[in-house]
């Protein structure tokens, strides 16, 4: 779940405009997301929203925007919060560069200032996935249900046929099994130690769903 807000004065952006940086943001943003099977990106691209406003009588210290002035920006992303710190820094960078996209187009150089992206988190219990209050493991399970669904049904007719070999991965790159996103091992990397080897996840989203989905199965299992 991503919110992009972007207010500016009115009558700065036409709506080709507005389409095309909205185009590059979410290119941008999918791209920077990673390598990941078409059913988690449709759920993702579906769960990203751009909007526009329009603001009239816009001021700064210095009196109104000139008509001829570079227009000023206000983003603001709305994101789980518990996303908030690990995707700042990338995401305000995509913004910043399909912002930067419209500035060249128009020969503009700013002064400075007058560009502010905000990334504000929602909590866990506040955040209404399809109306009903959720958490953000809640969002990520939601996200990826279509993807976990083909890898159980995958699963399950592999199970009553002959088996086939597993897609073959570089070496020192492992699948999310909660995204199905490749993960390459090593420092930095997101992951877990389990019996059967190393779980490797995209973003402690992936992880921290995965985990809750084990407690969930343990419980069910206990009960």
């Amino acid at each position: 779940m991503i919110l992009i807000e972007i207010s500016h004065p009115a009558g700065a952006l036409a709506e080709a405009e507005q389409a095309e940086i909205a185009g590059l943001i979410t290119t941008g943003l999918m791209t920077a997301a990673g390598e990941a099977p078409a059913e988690t990106m449709g759920r993702a691209r579906r769960m990203t929203h751009v909007l526009f406003h329009e603001a009239r009588g816009w001021h700064t210290g210095d009196g109104p925007v000139a008509p001829d002035a570079p227009p000023p920006f206000l983003v603001t992303m709305t994101v789980p919060e518990a996303w908030r710190e690990e995707m700042s820094r990338q995401s305000v960078a995509v913004v910043r560069k399909a912002l930067r996209a419209y500035d060249r187009k128009h020969g503009f150089v700013r002064p400075g200032g007058d560009v502010w992206i905000n990334v504000l988190g929602v909590a866990d219990g506040s955040i209404g996935l399809n109306g009903k209050p959720t958490t953000a493991t809640g969002v990520v399970a939601y996200m990826t249900e279509d993807y976990r669904a083909s890898t159980e049904r995958t699963s399950a007719e592999s199970a009553s046929a002959e088996s086939t070999p597993d897609e073959a991965l570089p070496e020192g790159v492992v699948i999310d099994p909660v995204c199905g996103m490749r993960v390459r091992l090593g420092p930095g990397a997101i992951t877990l130690e389990r019996e059967d080897g190393t779980v490797g996840f995209c973003a402690t989203g992936c992880r921290e769903t995965y985990l809750e989905r084990e407690r969930e199965r343990e419980a069910a299992g206990g009960a």
